[in-house]
């Protein structure tokens, strides 16, 4: 069991009864929160994959967007919310009529959402999982140079793809 506390907690099993958590230490007020769970757990995973581009826009509709796993077997949070984040900012782009925003593969977020997509529609491998923290994308991080804890060196990759600040801009 893994608990997550970003402002509120998150509880990462598939199943983990809530009258047992409830007995751990400042979780005797815990909930499920998830309405479709019904106190069973909090997490549906694997469903189908979009196809899409990689501005996250879904093959064939014009003005869908997608991210997380279901835009391309991505597992985790930070996946979850970095092809979100550019869903939304190109759903904004979209209703504004600009060009979508496609992320650089210089980049990590750029390289993960183009190498999820290319073994999705060019090696049709439905069974690779992504992600930042470990597996086959992570040893294609290291092996690109990628790979860094070194916030200067994120911050000159950004801005080097001309993209500083970008998310920040009003669309």
């Amino acid at each position: 069991m893994i608990l997550l506390d970003t402002g509120d907690a998150k509880l990462m099993t598939s199943y983990y009864p809530v009258e047992k958590l409830r007995r751990l230490p400042g979780m005797e007020n815990a909930r499920y929160v998830d309405p479709c769970a019904g106190s069973k757990g909090n997490s549906i995973r694997y469903l189908s994959v979009a196809y899409r581009s990689n501005a996250m826009t879904v093959d064939g509709i014009s003005n869908l967007l997608c991210a997380g796993e279901k835009s391309g077997l991505f597992i985790g949070h930070t996946e979850a919310i970095t092809t979100g984040t550019l869903a939304g900012h190109n759903a904004a782009r979209l209703t504004a009529a600009k060009p979508l925003l496609t992320l650089p593969q210089t980049l990590a977020v750029g390289d993960l959402i183009a190498a999820a997509n290319s073994a999705i529609k060019e090696r049709h491998d439905t069974m690779e999982r992504f992600t930042f923290s470990g597996g086959n994308y992570f040893n294609r991080m290291k092996e690109k140079q990628l790979y860094t804890t070194d916030i200067e060196a994120i911050r000159q990759r950004v801005e080097q793809a001309g993209l500083l600040g970008v998310y920040n801009e009003h669309v």
